[in-house]
């Protein structure tokens, strides 16, 4: 499993930073709203990434 850290901004405009296959629900830390949900491989990201890492 080969995975990458992203920086994802919420529409609140909050950027938190998290690993591309996401094991639980990641909800902002601004607005509480889901950022990010598992999926069995890469997560279903629901902000905008702005930056991949490896």
């Amino acid at each position: 499993m080969a995975g990458k850290f992203l920086k994802v901004k919420c529409k609140c405009g909050t950027e938190m930073v998290l690993f591309s296959h996401v094991t639980s629900s990641i909800n902002c830390s601004g607005c509480n709203n889901k950022i990010a949900e598992p999926s069995g491989g890469e997560a279903v990201i629901f902000g905008k990434i702005t930056k991949e890492a490896d």
